[in-house]
């Protein structure tokens, strides 16, 4: 009797070293994130302390292990007892064979628990602290080791093109013509105002250059045709020779006479037959 009293006395001993006290919050360091107050640091401490109790099923791991180690020992003690039992009896004492084996049972089976216990709690610690380092960091707070990916700085969308560019064509100067130089009644001298006009039309020659020109004489419906024909012929010669002394090539410059044969206009009155007494210049392709 004081064997199995040792025994028993040990093995109760085993199970209370196999449910030993085993920590109940997180084994890992978190910081305060910059510029955080300690009170809300101790808040979201709280709260993640709750969420990873939750997220490995609400209870804590030495409260695990101790369950399994626990479990181990009654499962070895009812298999050793019975065993013991059986041997006992085969011995002609099935009482001490069935405490002998009932001890020896639960001295295995707490070892085993306690095995199974301690690789159970290292789980689920692992798994808690995971789920808490989570929570914290999701928080705004430090993880030692960890580095915290900068946001990404906001760049703006790039700016609408511009709109295409309108290209202005001016439209073309008007070309430079030769201007008619007029004549008083039954004059070919030239005046003021036509010296003017043939000057102008230097830059008609200076845009052509090479470019030959007919110097037409005009003359109004009085007088003689054949009277008409020779005035117009002087007429055309002043204007050439006017031309020549303003630098231009007289090769380029052909004199002829019309008379009257080319009106501009038909009224039998002076304004009209002014209109007839000039000088036309008609470019030569």
């Amino acid at each position: 009797m004081k064997i199995i009293a040792a025994v028993l006395f040990f093995s109760v001993l085993a199970v209370i070293s196999g449910c030993a006290t085993m920590p109940t919050g997180p084994n890992v360091v978190v910081l305060p994130g910059p510029g955080k107050p300690f009170e809300v640091f101790q808040a979201d401490d709280a709260v993640c302390r709750q969420w990873a109790q939750q997220q490995i099923g609400g209870a804590s791991p030495s409260q695990t292990a101790n369950q399994n180690t626990a479990t181990g020992a009654t499962v070895g003690a009812l298999v050793g007892a019975a065993m013991g039992a059986a041997i006992g009896a085969a011995t002609g004492n099935a009482a001490a064979g069935a405490a002998i084996g009932g001890g020896t049972g639960l001295l295995g089976g707490t070892a085993m628990g306690s095995n199974a216990g301690a690789a159970s709690e290292y789980q689920l610690q692992r798994r808690y602290d995971i789920a808490y380092q989570q929570c914290m960091y999701a928080k705004g707070n430090q993880i030692p080791g960890a580095v915290r990916r900068q946001a990404r700085a906001y760049v703006p969308p790039p700016p609408p093109p511009p709109p295409p560019k309108v290209v202005v064509v001016m439209p073309p100067a008007p070309a430079t013509v030769l201007h008619d130089i007029y004549f008083d009644f039954n004059k070919a001298d030239i005046r003021p105002d036509a010296a003017e006009t043939l000057k102008k039309n230097l830059e008609w020659f200076k845009q052509n250059p090479g470019k030959k020109v007919r110097v037409e004489g005009n003359t109004d419906i009085t007088g003689t045709e054949k009277y008409n024909m020779g005035l117009g012929q002087k007429r055309a010669d002043a204007a050439k020779a006017y031309l020549i002394k303003l630098g231009i090539d007289g090769a380029l410059l052909e004199a002829i006479s019309y008379g009257d044969t080319k009106p501009v206009c038909s009224e039998k009155d002076e304004a009209c037959w002014a209109k007839q007494r000039r000088v036309h210049f008609a470019p030569l392709n």
